[in-house]
């Protein structure tokens, strides 16, 4: 992937599935995901074979996408810490710099594998983790993960 800084460079990459991260550590509030693999730059060259992204107002727009559509977006390209940064005992301190693809903004359809009109995703963001855990529930349900609001 291209070093980080400040410019905005084009990206595609194709869906593979939604999901949902909690963002407190009491676990009480989640926000939606959106899994993008085969990430590829302006030139068609793969950067990565996978990025989680928040499921912003760009990805929402689209409405519900199908494994194997390609999404492409405008994003600057930044280093963050990948590891475990905490005090545990036992635990070992591991950290490396990766790189990651921010502020993903005018994001377009390139391609889709269904022509029917899209469902859209709820406005409200309980109604919307909700409705993307009704879509994998056998497979949270598979990993022990809750509905994330009851």
């Amino acid at each position: 992937m291209k070093k980080g800084n400040n410019k905005r460079y084009r990206f595609s990459g194709t869906f593979e599935k939604y999901g949902f991260k909690y963002t407190d550590r009491y676990r009480t509030h989640a926000a939606g995901t959106v899994l993008l693999i085969d990430i590829k730059d302006e030139d068609g060259i793969v950067v990565t074979d996978h990025l989680w992204f928040n499921l912003t107002k760009g990805f929402r727009s689209l409405g519900i996408l199908s494994p194997g559509d390609v999404v492409s977006f405008n994003g600057r390209v930044k280093p963050y810490q990948k590891g475990y940064l905490g005090h545990r005992f036992g635990k070992t301190q591991s950290c490396t710099t990766d790189y990651k693809i921010d502020r993903p903004t005018k994001v377009t359809l390139e391609r889709t594998n269904d022509k029917a009109t899209r469902e859209k995703f709820s406005t409200k963001n309980w109604t919307l983790c909700n409705q993307i855990y009704e879509m994998y529930k056998e497979d949270y349900q598979k990993r022990g993960i809750p509905k994330p609001y009851v």
